[in-house]
């Protein structure tokens, strides 16, 4: 299913979950009289935590509650068989205490098989949703024939999704671990694992009216996807997308293309990162390979990039319109890949308006000649095409 095909799915799952927040109403206290007087758990809206039975209900109940009463709800350790997606629509609510899932290291088994996600969250009409939380230690174990582990989004500019943290949550096997689109913003992800996805790690997409903008990562992991750890991208258009996104700390590995593509750039920026064999779907030496990719701008710091087998010749690529900051950064190599040549820092090539500001780092560079973009190396080593790298002094050209 594609991904225009796939929204449009998600929109009529998320009206069951709309509808069974009105419908709650009447059964949250029977639920919690069943429980205990403290913190609701998962049970008490019905699931069983066999791993096998059905749980998908239960947790669109308890998303249901979490939200209308401004409370989290607690999913105790076991396993959880999902069937279905576990959706929730805001309908008309405004939501603005926290909320959500208080996980005690519980495993979410999906069992969906049509491409559908296993968790979709969708802010609707002119509601302003806030404060959801996942946080404690969950997993999210995909079939590899579902879409998206967990699927936050608001298409409307009236409303949105915002001020939320996902922390502890792994996911593995779906066909991307996180999709953030819309109007959602303002949040946190931390402490949180991609592998072995099918396609993306996170994936952040404009989508509709709404602007995904203000992300947050923080050591995270993104590791041996079938495509990207990470993506930025418009739903609509070939170019565009999410540009203010924060990623610091953790590693990114054994990706099949790059680690992180950001199709509009980043005018955030990437910052002690670890990167070691990415492109591994590239040769070494593959000139159109590199850990991350950068179109307009992206700046980095801190970051270490290495390939031993891969095509991830260099630590950025980037068609450059704007100016890109790498400051203490390295890119380094062995085995086959530095058999097959050197690994540099950074690829230039662009337009005029581009600019690539290195300092104090390591892995010199190659450029394509006539692009105009200009450069600059402070205190930097490696080889270029104007000589090697001065680590006392200041270089500067223009391609």
């Amino acid at each position: 299913m594609d991904r225009r095909s796939f929204l449009t799915a998600g929109t009529g799952l998320v009206a069951a979950g709309a509808a069974a927040t009105a419908a709650l109403t009447s059964n949250s206290n029977a639920a919690l009289a069943a429980g205990s007087a403290t913190t609701p758990t998962v049970y008490n809206f019905g699931a069983v935590g066999d791993g096998y039975t059905d749980d998908s209900a239960a947790f669109s109940k308890a998303l249901a509650w979490a939200a209308s009463n401004g409370q989290m709800v607690v999913v105790p350790a076991g396993k959880y068989g999902i069937a279905n997606t576990i959706s929730w629509g805001s309908g008309s609510i405004n939501v603005g205490s926290p909320w959500g899932f208080a996980a005690q290291g519980a495993t979410l088994v999906s069992r969906i098989t049509n491409g559908a996600d296993v968790m979709f969250l969708q802010a609707q009409n002119t509601s302003d949703i806030r404060y959801f939380r996942i946080v404690g230690g969950m997993e999210i174990m995909g079939t590899g024939s579902d879409g998206n582990g967990l699927h936050i989004q608001g298409l409307s500019g009236n409303s949105g999704f915002y001020n939320f943290v996902i922390e502890g949550l792994t996911v593995v096997g779906c066909k991307n671990g996180l999709f953030l689109d819309g109007n959602v913003f303002e949040c946190n992800i931390n402490s949180c694992f991609f592998m072995d996805l099918k396609q993306d790690g996170i994936e952040l997409a404009n989508n509709g009216a709404g602007i995904c903008s203000t992300i947050n990562i923080n050591n995270c992991y993104f590791s041996q996807n079938g495509r990207y750890g990470l993506y930025t991208f418009d739903v609509h258009n070939q170019y565009g997308g999410p540009y203010d996104v924060r990623i610091t700390g953790g590693y990114a590995r054994n990706n099949q293309s790059f680690a992180f593509y950001f199709n509009n750039g980043n005018s955030g920026a990437v910052t002690n990162v670890g990167f070691e064999n990415n492109c591994m779907s590239k040769k070494p030496g593959d000139p159109s390979g590199g850990h991350v990719y950068g179109g307009v701008h992206v700046n980095m710091r801190d970051c270490v990039g290495f390939a031993m087998y891969t095509g991830a010749t260099y630590l950025v690529q980037g068609y450059f319109m704007q100016s890109s900051i790498l400051d203490n950064c390295t890119n380094w190599s062995g085995g086959a890949t530095a058999a097959a040549g050197p690994v540099k820092l950074v690829n230039i090539n662009g337009q005029s308006g581009g600019a690539v500001l290195m300092t104090n780092s390591n892995g010199g560079f190659d450029g394509t000649h006539g692009s105009g973009v200009k450069w600059i190396a402070a205190n930097c080593t490696g080889p270029s095409a104007w000589g090697n790298l001065n680590p006392i002094g200041t270089m500067s050209g223009t391609f």
